[in-house]
């Protein structure tokens, strides 16, 4: 604040300036008040619940029940279920094998070294076979 000490030389003055913080502090407490109303409403979760890890590793699924995985290897031979098939019949197989399975999802798995290309086209040959769902896994299942 301004402070007016009285010796001017000579000159009179009438009013001396000062600032006034009263608009400050009204535009400050708006836009609190506003961060406050508007950041719950921008808070975003995601829930994400997976299954209890289990430690046994002897447990394996009944073996008339198994996934059906496609796999892509380095050469871009593609495998279902460690079964190689010819890109030409997947239009005609996949359908069936999935139609027997219990899951109508088709896993998906291609090698590191694998082709993008390679991957995609092993993909939408499946998606064209009728697949709905298809299920990249982050675990590999190819042998190393």
């Amino acid at each position: 604040m301004g402070v007016s000490l009285g010796g001017g030389g000579g000159k009179k003055s009438g009013s001396t300036p000062t600032i006034n913080i009263t608009p400050l502090v009204d535009v400050v407490l708006v836009v609190l008040i506003i961060f406050m109303i508007v950041t719950p409403m921008v808070t975003k979760t995601f829930w994400l619940n997976l299954p209890p890890k289990n430690d046994e590793k002897d447990v394996t699924p009944p073996s008339d029940n198994k996934p059906l995985v496609m796999t892509v290897d380095k050469a871009g031979v593609i495998r279902m279920n460690t079964t190689v098939i010819p890109k030409n019949e997947i239009k005609d197989r996949v359908p069936r094998m999935l139609a027997a399975k219990d899951q109508k999802v088709l896993y998906f798995d291609a090698a590191n070294d694998a082709s993008y290309s390679a991957a995609i086209e092993a993909m939408d040959l499946s998606r064209t076979a009728g697949v709905k769902s298809i299920a990249i896994l982050t675990e590999s299942v190819l042998p190393k």
